[in-house]
């Protein structure tokens, strides 16, 4: 079983150019340190990333995903790509729920634009029997929800102010 979700957020962003914007973007530690808690993230080489979120509420489960990604500034956008994702809190499911995750921010003149490609998928579904399929499909959408609602939350704030912080800084 999988649920996906693909999502695009347009973030208006007055008093700065798409150069400027760009060159913020370029360097991926700079939007990184604004979209996540920088105490929960570390550098890895390569351009890879470990990074322990905090947890979510999701019915009776405690979730807390940890993460392995790579940020690269690829032709004009950050592309950042999971590369290992482990979901604790499920109990006996945290080895069967597979997390995925692949996204781009981008400028664009007087806005940045970030889309996100987000699925979870349960790798056996035989181990999970006692729960129903359909009880597992709402649970795999409200979490995708929740995901998007903090990363557009992260966006709409950290994002943003990292961005005109090291603007009037630097650009």
């Amino acid at each position: 079983m999988k649920v996906y979700r693909s999502h695009r957020l347009d973030l208006d962003f007055s008093g700065g150019t798409a150069a400027q914007l760009q060159d913020y973007l370029s360097e991926p530690s700079r939007p990184l340190k604004a979209l996540l808690n920088r105490k929960k993230v570390q550098k890895a080489e390569g351009g890879r990333f470990h990074y322990v979120s905090r947890p979510y509420s999701l019915l009776m489960f405690r979730i807390q995903p940890e993460v392995i990604f790579r940020a690269r500034w690829i032709d004009t956008s950050l592309q950042i790509e999971f590369e290992d994702c482990t979901v604790r809190g499920l109990g006996k499911l945290d080895s069967l729920v597979l997390f995925c995750c692949s996204a781009k921010i981008f400028p664009r003149e007087s806005s940045l634009v970030a889309e996100a490609n987000l699925s979870l998928e349960l790798k056996s579904e035989s181990a999970a029997v006692w729960i129903p399929r359909s009880v597992l499909q709402s649970m795999g959408e409200k979490a995708l929800q929740l995901i998007i609602e903090r990363l557009e939350k992260r966006c709409q704030t950290g994002l943003l102010k990292g961005a005109r912080g090291w603007i009037l800084k630097y650009g």
